[in-house]
């Protein structure tokens, strides 16, 4: 089978350190094109990697020979020009989180892509580690029981200053909130199995003190009755990430875990004692590069789709406030 071909949009940060090196550790996947917001941006990254071609044109991007897909790796106020675009093309779409900074637009992104017979995936890459789906499987199974309550904490503090397109809340849709918390609500959602019917949230910027949030905690009451809380910050410190699930029957509690993290998982059932293993350490990216592929391929992953992105919006807009 040929190697599924790849173009990147976006030309340094996380595309490059991340996402690109995620491409070329896949199994028969390959980075073939990128596309720059500038022209000089996207001829370094050239040099930098082995692509056929670079560009700062996206028509002349898209037309780039055999493309088979497209990674959306831009600040989120561009995402759904840029997804609207690809899959006017006929290319596959990887978009970033969060997938836009509204509703509107992630509505429309979703049925562009139904339109076009192409896949929309967004990119909560814990989707893809084999212990998160264990657990999310377990839970849905009711080994726990009903859902009554989960948390997903991360503290994560930036050593220096963020891009300016996340300091500004038209462009980023809030800085924590945005960048963690959105994979955080997408943990939360994916756990409880049902929709919000009602978020609320307090940010503030006491880490930074730019106009964006650096702290953001976030409660959701679910349709199903079960509740739920996020916190997410890009400015303190507070250890491991966090995972508690509480259902009706039992329990679990990961330390770690999250983003590919090596963690210890805690779970138990009422009336047994307590169980502990260790999670292994795995390459979200990469695997999530690989079920891509799988799933543009006909091959059904669980990478969260089109509606899961736009739910997910939803509930960072309410969490927010605007």
């Amino acid at each position: 089978m040929p190697a599924f071909r790849w173009g990147m949009i976006g030309s340094s940060g996380w595309a490059e350190h991340t996402f690109t090196p995620a491409i070329g550790r896949a199994r028969n996947n390959q980075l073939v094109a990128v596309l720059g917001s500038k022209q000089a941006g996207a001829d370094a990254f050239a040099a930098r990697h082995p692509v056929e071609a670079a560009y700062s044109d996206l028509a002349k991007f898209l037309a780039h020979p055999d493309l088979d897909a497209v990674w959306v790796a831009s600040p989120p106020d561009l995402h759904s020009a840029q997804t609207l675009a690809a899959l006017a093309a006929g290319k596959h779409v990887l978009c970033e989180k969060p997938m836009a900074v509204s509703v509107a637009e992630c509505k429309a992104m979703t049925k562009a892509a139904a339109a076009a017979d192409r896949q929309l995936r967004i990119g909560f890459n814990n989707r893809s580690h084999p212990a998160l789906q264990k657990l999310a499987k377990a839970v849905a199974s009711g080994r726990y029981g009903d859902q009554l309550e989960a948390r997903v904490q991360v503290y994560h503090p930036y050593a220096t200053p963020p891009p300016a397109w996340r300091q500004n809340r038209k462009r980023s849709g809030g800085w924590a909130i945005g960048d963690i918390g959105t994979h955080l609500l997408d943990v939360l959602r994916w756990l409880m199995g049902a929709e919000a019917a009602a978020v609320s949230g307090h940010l503030t910027n006491r880490c930074w003190g730019f106009k964006t949030d650096d702290h953001a905690a976030l409660n959701v009451r679910f349709k199903n009755g079960a509740i739920g809380n996020v916190t997410a910050c890009t400015g303190a410190a507070g250890g491991a990430p966090r995972v508690e699930f509480y259902g009706t029957k039992g329990y679990f509690a990961l330390r770690g875990g999250l983003f590919g993290m090596p963690g210890d998982l805690e779970s138990g059932l009422k009336g047994q004692a307590a169980k502990f293993e260790k999670i292994e350490a795995f390459d979200t990216y990469t695997g999530e590069v690989e079920a891509f592929c799988a799933q543009a391929r006909g091959r059904d992953t669980g990478l969260a789709t089109g509606e899961d992105g736009a739910a997910n919006i939803a509930m960072v807009a309410d969490g927010r406030g605007w």
